[in-house]
């Protein structure tokens, strides 16, 4: 029987924070930036699970001497799916449940830092690995139709606008 390798539970082991500002990606700060008032965690207010994505331009490469095409990969386009949380329309935007409402507008610039593979609940440290993006909201928020038997629910385009930095280590 073959030896299976455990993995890391995805289950509540992925933050997704709103970073206002970063000035090196690369290095992000933990206490000025990636922990700074102005920063949102926005990861128990999504509803569901996010993630980015990307796609592959693709070249067709033939020749008249082969019968045969082949190709080459060209341009990476990163992209990200809408973010769908929830909001209180009565609250206050300052209210917790609304942080993702009021941050995630139009025009908003910042930064997706996420880190995978600690609990939600454990402090970001310094030297710990995580994902940078560099991103604008693009549309929203947007109030969603109500659900039978769920809560109320909006939505924010977001899209990649630089060159992200994975696995980068959070510096002091």
């Amino acid at each position: 029987m073959p030896t299976i390798v455990p993995g890391v539970a995805s289950d509540e082991n992925v933050v997704v924070k709103w970073v206002v500002s970063i000035a090196d990606p690369t290095a992000p700060k933990l206490a000025t930036e990636v922990n700074a008032a102005t920063s949102v965690d926005l990861t128990c207010l999504l509803t569901e699970a996010w993630g980015p994505d990307y796609s592959v331009a693709v070249a067709e490469i033939s020749r008249m001497c082969s019968k045969v095409a082949t190709q080459r990969g060209g341009a990476i386009t990163y992209s990200f799916p809408d973010f769908i949380f929830a909001y209180d329309s009565q609250g206050l935007l300052t209210a917790a449940i609304n942080k993702a409402y009021a941050t995630l507008v139009a025009g908003a610039t910042g930064f997706l830092v996420i880190r995978y593979g600690k609990h939600v609940d454990t402090a970001f440290a310094v030297g710990d690995k995580v994902d940078v993006w560099n991103a604008q909201v693009t549309a929203g928020p947007l109030k969603l139709a109500p659900e039978a038997n769920s809560e109320l629910k909006a939505k924010s385009s977001v899209v990649n606008i630089g060159t992200p930095q994975f696995d980068k280590a959070l510096v002091a």
